[in-house]
Parts: C-alpha cells; sequence; structure tokens
C-alpha cells in the first residue's frame, strides 16, 4: 500500500524480477491487480518488474469520487517515486489501454515504451459505445442513471468470481489455471461495486486528450476474434498515435495477454523496457 498525497492509500502487487526493469500494468475492467498474476515467469525471464496497481475504488485501493483519467497519473507519479522507479514501461490490457495511454500522455519523461492489449478507444471516438459488449454498453447505462441494482448485480458476480471460479470463467477461451486467476482478480475487483461504477461512469467521459498527441514507442495488440471489442479498435489507435505498432493476431479472444505474454514483454523490451 501507498498513501497519496490526498490521503488515499494505493494498493498494488509486484511479481517477475524484483531487479528487473519496471512495467506498470494497468488492470481490466471488472478486474483488479490481480489479472497479472500469471505473467509471472514470463516476466521473470525477460527481466521485468512487473507492478500492477488498482486504480482507485477498485480492489484495495480507496476510492477518489468524480476522478478523470488523467487523474491517474498523479497517482502512478506517487507510485513510483515511492517504489524509487524511475523510467519505466506500460501495459494496459482492455479498459486498462485508456489508462495506459493516460500515463503515456501526462509521464512521457519517464515512460520508455507502452503495450495495449485489446485496448478501449476514446468515449468520444465514433462507435466508441455502440461497439462495446452489450453487457457493458448495460453497466454504463446504468452507471449514468445511478441505478443501485447495478450494485446488486455486481455484488452477485463477485460472489460467484469467488465461490465458484471454475464455472464463472468455463464459458472463457483460457485455460483453467489463467481462468483461476481471472477469477481471483474479478472477486477483488468487485469488492467494493461504488468504484466499480465509478469505472463505467468514467468510461463515458471525454478523455481529456488524443492518442495521437502520445509521443512514446507504442505497440498494440489486437486479437481478431475478440468479441468484446470491435478487432478494429486496435487498428484505429495504432493508426492514431504517432509511429504506433499494430499486431493483429489470428484467432486470438479479449484475453489474448494470458498466451501472448513472452510476445508483448518480447516488444516492450525490443522498444526500450529494458537497462
Amino acid at each position: 500500500m501507498v498513501r497519496m498525497v490526498d490521503g488515499r492509500m494505493l494498493a498494488y502487487v509486484e511479481l517477475g524480477d524484483p531487479d528487473g526493469f519496471p512495467v506498470i500494468s494497468c488492470h481490466g475492467g471488472l478486474s483488479s491487480r490481480l489479472d497479472v498474476l500469471p505473467a509471472e515467469a514470463s516476466a521473470a525471464a525477460h527481466g521485468l518488474r512487473i507492478v500492477s496497481p488498482d486504480r482507485p475504488g477498485v480492489g484495495r485501493s480507496d476510492r477518489q469520487p468524480h476522478r478523470t483519467l488523467l487523474d491517474w497519473p498523479v497517482d502512478v507519479m506517487a507510485l513510483v517515486d515511492e517504489l524509487g522507479i524511475g523510467s519505466f514501461a506500460v501495459m494496459g490490457w482492455s479498459l486498462g489501454g485508456a489508462y495506459a495511454q493516460a500515463l503515456a500522455r501526462g509521464l512521457p519523461d519517464r515512460i520508455r515504451a507502452v503495450a495495449l492489449v485489446a485496448s478501449a478507444i476514446p468515449a468520444e471516438w465514433d462507435g466508441a459505445v455502440e461497439g462495446l459488449h452489450p453487457m457493458d454498453r448495460l453497466f454504463l447505462r446504468l452507471s449514468g442513471r445511478g441505478a443501485p441494482i447495478e450494485r446488486t448485480i455486481f455484488d452477485a458476480m463477485r460472489l460467484a468470481a469467488r465461490r465458484a471460479p471454475r464455472t464463472f470463467t468455463r464459458s472463457l477461451p483460457v485455460s483453467d489455471a489463467d481462468g483461476a486467476a481471472l477469477a481471483a482478480a474479478v472477486a477483488e475487483g468487485l469488492r467494493d461495486p461504488r468504484g466499480v461504477v465509478d469505472e463505467y461512469r468514467l468510461m463515458d467521459l471525454a478523455w481529456g486528450f488524443e492518442p495521437s498527441e502520445l509521443t512514446v514507442p507504442v505497440h498494440a495488440w489486437q486479437g481478431d476474434a475478440d468479441d468484446l471489442v470491435p478487432a478494429d479498435w486496435g487498428r484505429r489507435l495504432a493508426e492514431a498515435i504517432p509511429g504506433a505498432t499494430l499486431t493483429m493476431v489470428p484467432g486470438a479472444s479479449h484475453y489474448l495477454w494470458y498466451e501472448h505474454w513472452d510476445d508483448i514483454f518480447d516488444g516492450l523490451v525490443a522498444a526500450g523496457a529494458s537497462r
């Protein structure tokens, strides 16, 4: 846990090589700092030290009501300074891709490389809402209305993920081990439904910057069989971000990082995420 300037506590987990080059991982939506745990062996093999924080109101981190996307770089700056980290790389999965881009926008002098994995696109772009999975569109609509039933739904999801993890993830294209880790990450991420509502409300807000403003090396990863975000979102981001690289992974789902840690880490190292 790290205390922020305003007194909030920010929770994080570390894995990989403790003496390796730092990578800040931005977890997915409806998830938490724990979703990156299956990357332990691959991170260590690549000489990377993964630091994965819970966003405010998620997991064990305190809420920050009315936060914006560009508040995230302030929190991460406090975290890396507390850990004695100078330069670092960033990766973000799904909704976490928006937060990874916010870091690249807010902390360009500290970041060497960024990996965006099945990333979200700006809320104001055409198709940003229409392209979401129907479940996410429903939660987005309920969050905007302050519907109390949404908190009940999140409580039920947390209970299912915690008590029956295999059932919770059995329809997902992941291994049993990765499914168990993902269920644990979701159960932890839904500890406080208010924080998850905050996340959905923020999804519907303008980012406050354009991906075209990013100046650090970016590599976008996208599965062409992703059924949670449109496959062309990765292409749109890569076209918008100056100098960005796109890898479209044939047959890969939204959960592609669980099968492609080595490739993603190879890309980060090649882009400068090493000592």
